[in-house]
């Protein structure tokens, strides 16, 4: 029996797309930051010569595949990290298969399609092939959008367990089926627990690289309600008559940060999140959306910076209780 060839990529794709391929789609962002020893990866690129005053992300990335030998990446060129251009060239040079792929800044569906239909084209994918696999992750993304209701409407699911079952959907572990039935099982365990009275609160950004984050402000007396750019990768816009363009071109995170806030404001209301903790890399321009989404988002609002895979700084804890004791004070 042939074994199935994993295929990494540098952040969410139509993963349906590898699936229908006949491949085992592999997040690697995900090996990276749940490695016992994540700063190892980071060891391994700064001694290929990738630079200290850079991104950790992306040197995490590439020590995963470098460590882990993954022979193709598809690379997100546009809608993601402004590194990725450099890593591509120098995954080539290093003999690895780069396929790239990119989200078009303005949504536009036909650029969209066509970026799908080459990426389905160089992974020979047979569309009635694709839309069995459509049909069959499904319900694995209705799960994850039940286990994503019992966190805010039922409180019974802790913000951190809501970020990990959310964050993995880019890849469902390289199992959509056995990922689904993961997921009914904790949906009956959590049926179980009681309902948490804490104040609602928001985390938006990319997924931290602070190892504790949720659990450590959650110890506080909130509840993380909502993890915006998590929730993105569980495709949370999708239904059985939306194809695969209409489904990516309803995914946020891609396209730009005005397309974000009016998911943000959305669920902010519908969530009751009485203030957001704005997570962002550091050495990421994304830094700079602060000066927009400060005026725009209507609630208490606290900006923090994270550089290496380990747990909060003592400074950054502070800070973090202290705005969640305000957020308890305003009630």
């Amino acid at each position: 029996m042939t074994r199935k060839k994993i295929v990494g990529f540098t952040t969410t794709i139509p993963v349906e797309i590898i699936f229908a391929g006949g491949f085992i789609p592999c997040d690697l962002n995900n090996i990276f930051i749940t490695d016992k020893n994540p700063m190892h990866f980071i060891e391994r690129a700064e001694k290929d010569g990738f630079p200290k005053s850079m991104c950790n992300w992306i040197k995490g990335i590439y020590g995963v595949i470098m460590e882990e030998g993954i022979e193709t990446v598809i690379t997100v060129m546009e809608g993601d990290c402004s590194n990725t251009q450099a890593l591509a060239e120098i995954l080539t040079y290093k003999g690895i298969k780069v396929i790239p792929f990119s989200y078009p800044y303005d949504r536009d569906r036909k650029v969209l399609k066509r970026e799908i239909e080459k990426l389905e084209h160089e992974l020979s994918v047979e569309k009635k092939v694709l839309i069995e696999v459509e049909k069959g992750i499904e319900q694995a993304r209705l799960n994850l959008e039940e286990i994503d209701r019992m966190t805010w409407q039922e409180k019974v699911v802790t913000g951190f367990e809501n970020h990990l079952w959310l964050v993995r959907a880019s890849d469902m572990l390289g199992d959509y089926n056995r990922y689904n039935d993961m997921a009914e099982a904790f949906i009956e365990t959590a049926k179980t627990r009681k309902r948490n009275d804490s104040i609602n609160i928001g985390y938006i950004g990319v997924p931290p690289i602070f190892i504790d984050l949720h659990d450590a402000v959650e110890e506080n007396g909130v509840h993380i309600a909502f993890n915006e750019t998590q929730r993105q990768f569980s495709l949370p816009y999708f239904s059985r008559d939306m194809n695969i363009v209409k489904r990516y071109s309803l995914y946020t995170y891609p396209y730009g940060i005005f397309f974000r806030i009016e998911d943000i404001k959305r669920e902010i209301k519908r969530r009751k999140i009485k203030g957001l903790i704005h997570y962002v890399q550091a050495f990421c321009y994304r830094v700079m959306e602060e000066v927009i989404l400060r005026d725009v988002l209507g609630v208490p609002f606290i900006t923090i910076e994270g550089d290496l895979p380990r747990k909060l700084d003592s400074r950054t804890k502070l800070r973090l209780e202290a705005f969640v004791e305000m957020l308890k004070e305003r009630g």
